[in-house]
């Protein structure tokens, strides 16, 4: 594997990662770095995938008209959906 130079500031994060003992070698940082650009490529992916969706429903007339009201209890139940999940994975929201 070739060994990346990395910028001064981001090469002192890689150490201070490896030293707080996050990671045991710079290949287990970027092992890591990789995947999580994977995960946020396929999120980015699917989410216009999401958005172009949305847009063919729309142009078919699938879509839900709401009034004041009804986005305000939109998004109190989302609001609470995403508590629900942070709170099951133990995170501070």
């Amino acid at each position: 594997m070739i060994s990346p130079s990395f910028p001064q500031d981001l090469g002192s994060f890689i150490g201070q990662q490896i030293a707080a003992g996050k990671y045991h070698s710079e290949e287990e940082l970027m092992i890591h770095a990789v995947r999580v650009l994977r995960e946020v490529e396929a999120r980015k992916r699917q989410f216009a995938e999401d958005v172009q969706l949305g847009f063919e429903q729309l142009e078919r007339g699938e879509s839900t008209a709401y009034d004041e009201a009804g986005l305000r209890r939109r998004y109190e139940a989302l609001k609470e959906r995403v508590q629900r999940r942070v709170a099951a994975r133990g995170e501070n929201p």
